[in-house]
């Protein structure tokens, strides 16, 4: 199988070397000159646009790894081209933006919020789903790691990630956690949240989000930052007959119940997995999309725009200091 990467920053490279091992023959489209002849030098066919392909070199699917800026425009270039397309969260800057995805094939859309093949992520579904811990009241969702210690390679400021214009700031990229919210509990009713930069990191984006979502019989809690150190990545849910503790850096689950609690022996799940494990998974999932004609994505356009609608939701709760309302698309 023929792959075309477009963008070989950190995710393209980690996907292109993943596919390669899996056997694939990947293509790169990468305008930095420095990134391409790196791509060269791994071994890949590289260009540096999109302009510059040589379509007799057939390929069979996409894989859009830009800056989210570029993530529409380049997503519907291969829908037209009839190619399936893994691609990169978030799906792009806003709503309005994305939903014109809904104008092309988007059943050929597969998105890559890479927790949901966390196997910490999974049992804690699991767990809620069989009321583990009883009706749950309560959920805090946290993740932060400083911009500076994300790629030590390269200077920060000149990661699209501190680039308003490119798509960066916290929002967008630690969007994984919304998605995850939306997978366990749907949409919420409300949103109020703060959005701001309040580190002294050299950036024009957020580095700091806080966000409450609002249910019938729930509040969430979503705390996103680019400043923390040490790194922070953890879903905390109570419920009426206890509580469990999904920590994504320690690799360990801890559900407390009321009985656990009163004889002092919370269960403790430890995980053995690397990082990059869920990357292999996750595009081993997307192959099997792209051969079959009929297996959805497992992350369908529809939740990459659930999260950018809750995106939209909370800024504008945060530019209004006020409770604003889902309508649901």
């Amino acid at each position: 199988m023929n792959i075309l990467i477009i963008g070989y920053g950190s995710v393209g490279k980690r996907h292109a070397k993943n596919m390669a091992i899996l056997g694939m023959t990947c293509f790169v489209i990468e305008p930095n000159i420095t990134r391409l002849y790196e791509a060269n030098n791994e071994g890949f066919i590289g260009y540096a646009s999109l302009d510059q392909i040589d379509y007799t070199q057939e390929f069979d699917a996409v894989l859009v790894c830009s800056p989210p800026v570029y993530h529409v425009d380049q997503t519907i270039w291969a829908l037209k081209l009839g190619k399936k397309v893994f691609l990169e969260k978030p799906i792009g800057i806003n709503f309005e933006q994305c939903k014109s995805l809904l104008n092309y094939d988007y059943k050929k859309i597969f998105i890559g919020y890479t927790y949901r093949w966390n196997p910490q992520f999974i049992k804690l579904k699991k767990d809620i789903e069989i009321g583990v811990v009883g009706k749950l009241h309560y959920a805090n969702f946290v993740i932060g790691m400083n911009l500076e210690d994300w790629h030590p390679w390269e200077n920060y400021k000149d990661f699209f990630m501190s680039s308003l214009e490119l798509g960066g700031g916290a929002l967008l990229d630690e969007s994984h956690f919304i998605e995850l919210v939306i997978d366990l509990f749907g949409l919420p009713d409300k949103i109020t949240s703060i959005q701001s930069k309040i580190s002294s990191l050299e950036i024009e984006t957020d580095d700091y989000v806080f966000a409450q979502f609002q249910y019938k019989n729930l509040v969430v809690d979503i705390n996103l930052d680019l400043f923390k150190r040490p790194h922070e990545s953890y879903i905390q849910v109570y419920g009426e007959n206890g509580s469990i503790s999904c920590d994504f850096i320690k690799k360990a689950n801890i559900t407390t119940t009321n009985k656990s609690y009163t004889n002092s022996a919370p269960s403790l799940c430890q995980f053995d997995y690397e990082r990059n494990d869920l990357f292999v998974s996750m595009i081993k999932d997307f192959i099997y999309f792209v051969d079959s004609d009929s297996e959805p994505a497992r992350v369908p356009i529809s939740r990459g725009l659930d999260v950018m609608l809750v995106i939209d939701k909370i800024r504008k709760a945060s530019q209004d200091r006020n409770w604003v309302y889902l309508e649901k698309f």
